[in-house]
């Protein structure tokens, strides 16, 4: 038997061993192997490459905008920011969100708390929901995101892919697999580029990346892995919603005039990685890993008014930011038929370098700054040494628990290069996840689990007083006694199988204490006003999750999945509403646009900003011939809140895609055609609208103030791929 046929045996049996009376660990922080549903203790969805492909999506946002409790920002290009259960949707600009997001192994912490990932490299995706920090530590309060990249397969052959659509969008793919007795070989390459729908909001991405697979012996491989990319992003297409008397929303949904608050993004990602994976015969397995992920961004921010017309239409900043993450891990797992375990320890060595430059000639409060006059310069330095592991026990051949136990040391370095100072704090952090299954029958389980997940202040909201002196800011003090943001997740649900359809549904609290904001309210203008970082509030959000599933092989199939989300701040006793005093000079410095307080408000009891209640998608797929397939999907969301005072309101909305394939050979070689419409009925939409204080500077809070971006409409695309 050669090697790559043993390995894959081993593989296998790995996978479906709760189906051979022998219980094992689904958990993993490295590789998504072991990966079985059946007993898992929480509502998980795996989303395999098959999957994947079917949408051609041009980002990963179409992918999991059908998965229950997830919502996606979506911009022009990769860079999407994914939210879970409603966590932190209140926070739309540079945030982590609450989501760790792993691609084979590594916990990427990337520009603006966005994912950037090329759809067509996902081999698979898993998420998980609920506190992941028992699993991937810090930031991780609502769940995780688990791709992993195009795997190295045992077998010889190619595929080539063309596809174009609206606004100029093109791409180009090449992938190729080999493989012998002793390795197997993926390479890939692709690049896409487009024009954009809004006003400079054109993209372009190349990219490279490859694994390959070698067969130390009969149980035991080595993986390295690759990806480099280059990338340039502009703005989204951000608007103010009215601008002296006039609703840019109707006569400006483009955006033409003016900027978004960063743009013209220059980035490049370097991804490395080395995993070792060796079998023992005694149901034992280990794997290691070390890592390099590297991402080096160059863009223009701090969108201001140049010439006082209302409208943004310039930055005053060129920044600059290079993320360097090394890390090592590994993990021991002992499989049998009664209990499971699983040790694993996360090493990081994580390097942040940056800095803003000023790209113009700006004067403010009578200070003027020259182009090219350095405004900060910064190096921190995160450390995280951890350790966890799961047991999982099989009380009776019907009920299984499981206990999952992470413990983070966490140190923060922080130096302000220009002024030499430097500032330096630890953490020490715990988390856990407590589940157990029941089976009622064969196909039909319960389960439940309360875990947990947590956020750890940073040096710069700790020390805003040291650390921000921008003359716009206001003035900022110190606070080191804010609290770590926790959250914590109990959870019940079913998941069965009957005749030809699955279901899953599950419903949870989700609370999320000790919230980390500003003083005044996030991102309003803070000019005259003392600010400083703290626990400003407490959240719970409840929810329903129902997703129904036929078997995909039918002539007609279907999935449905159904959100109900109620989320609300259940503490936030002192919001600060500041407002523009147009056209006077308060404090008689010259700037007649000065800011002032319009009262402090309790929110406590207040729905979550852009979170809507209801949120269904429909798929329905009719194979009409064996080789033509065509799909139809709905899309609906609810109402939503633009703004924390929820006194600004959207219309929810409800858009139909319609995608068609059809598969043939072109003499020997397999050739498959598609095409999609995206929002048939054209029906435009608001896109991530947000209110915070007077954007547009005439002394009202109202709907006028609205930041939005408009969404393009119907968009087509078609193409090819011929795998040789």
């Amino acid at each position: 038997m050669n090697k790559r046929i043993y390995l894959s045996l081993l593989c296998s049996i790995a996978l479906n061993a709760t189906d051979l009376g022998t219980i094992n660990i689904n958990s993993s922080t490295i590789d998504d192997k072991y990966d079985a549903k059946k007993l898992e203790t929480s509502n998980i969805i795996i989303i395999n490459g098959n999957d994947i492909e079917k949408y051609h999506s041009t980002n990963i946002a179409e992918v999991l905008n059908n998965v229950a409790g997830v919502t996606i920002r979506e911009n022009e290009g990769d860079s999407n920011k994914i939210h879970i259960r409603g966590i932190s949707s209140e926070m739309y600009m540079g945030e982590k969100p609450g989501v760790a997001i792993v691609i084979d192994g590594v916990p990427v912490q990337e520009r603006a708390g966005s994912v950037n990932i090329d759809s067509d490299n996902i081999e698979s995706i898993k998420i998980i929901k609920g506190g992941a920090s028992y699993l991937y530590g810090n930031d991780a309060l609502s769940g995780a995101i688990i791709i992993t990249t195009k795997r190295a397969k045992s077998k010889n052959e190619g595929l080539a892919s063309f596809e174009a659509g609206s606004y100029g969008y093109k791409k180009y793919l090449a992938r190729y697999n080999a493989s012998n007795d002793d390795m197997a070989l993926n390479i890939q390459t692709s690049k896409k580029s487009s024009d954009g729908y809004w006003e400079d909001s054109d993209y372009w991405s190349k990219s490279i990346n490859g694994k390959t697979q070698y067969y130390i012996d009969d149980s035991s491989d080595i993986t390295l892995g690759i990806d480099k990319s280059s990338r340039f992003e502009n703005d989204t297409g951000s608007i103010t919603a009215v601008v002296d008397g006039v609703d840019q929303i109707k006569t400006n949904p483009t955006s033409n005039g003016e900027v978004g608050y960063a743009t013209e993004y220059d980035i490049t990602l370097d991804k490395y990685f080395l995993t070792y994976s060796k079998d023992f015969e005694n149901e034992s397995n280990i794997m290691a890993q070390i890592y390099s992920y590297e991402d080096t961004t160059i863009n223009k921010s701090s969108a201001y008014d140049s010439n006082g017309d209302g409208l943004r239409d310039d930055h005053l900043y060129k920044a600059y930011a290079n993320t360097l993450q090394n890390g090592f891990k590994s993990e021991y797992r002992k499989n049998n038929d009664d209990i499971a375990s699983m040790l694993g320890i996360d090493i990081a060595r994580n390097d942040e370098d940056k800095n803003n430059k000023y790209r113009v000639d700006y004067t403010s409060r009578g200070v003027t700054h020259l182009n090219g006059e350095v405004a900060s310069d910064t190096s921190s330095k995160e450390n995280i040494d951890a350790l966890y592991g799961e047991i999982k026990y099989k009380i009776d051949p019907k009920l299984t628990t499981s206990l999952n136990v992470r413990v983070d040391n966490i140190d923060y370095d922080y130096t302000n290069n220009l002024t030499n100072t430097s500032w330096k704090k630890g953490f020490k952090e715990y988390s856990y996840k407590l589940g157990t299954t029941y089976n009622i029958e064969d196909k039909s389980i319960i389960y439940a689990n309360t875990s947990t997940g947590f956020r750890v202040p940073t040096l710069a909201q700790m020390y805003a007083g040291d650390m921000i002196t921008s003359t716009y800011s206001g003035t900022y003090t110190n606070n080191t006694n804010i609290d770590t943001e926790t959250t914590k997740n109990y959870e019940l649900g079913f998941r069965s199988k009957l005749n030809n359809l699955t279901y899953d549904i599950s419903v949870y609290n989700l609370y999320r204490d000790d919230v980390i904001g500003k003083s005044s309210g996030n991102y309003a203008s803070t000019r005259g006003v003392d600010v400083q970082y703290d626990n400003m509030a407490d959240i719970k959000n409840k929810g329903l999750e129902l997703s129904i599933n036929s078997n995909k092989k039918d002539k007609v199939s279907f999935s449905f999945n159904y959100t109900y989300l109620d989320s609300k701040y259940t503490r936030y006793d002192e919001y600060t509403l500041i407002l523009n005093e147009a056209g006077t000079d308060q404090n008689g410095d010259g700037d007649t646009t000065d800011d002032y307080v319009e009262g402090v408000y309790n929110l406590s009891g207040n729905t979550i900003p852009r979170t809507s209640k209801h949120t269904v998608n429909l798929e329905s797929n009719l194979r009409v011939t064996t080789k033509l397939m065509v799909s139809a999907e709905l899309d609906y969301r609810s109402s939503q809140y633009a703004d924390e005072l929820n006194r600004i309101k959207i219309d929810g909305y409800c858009i139909v895609n319609l995608r068609t394939k059809y598969n043939t050979k072109l003499d020997k070689f397999p050739v498959e055609f598609f095409a999609k419409i995206n929002n048939i009925f054209d029906k435009q939409y608001y896109m991530m609208p947000r209110v915070t204080g007077d954007r547009n500077d005439d002394g009202l809070y109202n709907a006028g103030d609205m930041g939005l971006s408009v969404n393009p409409g119907r968009v087509y695309l078609a193409g090819m791929s011929l795998k040789f």
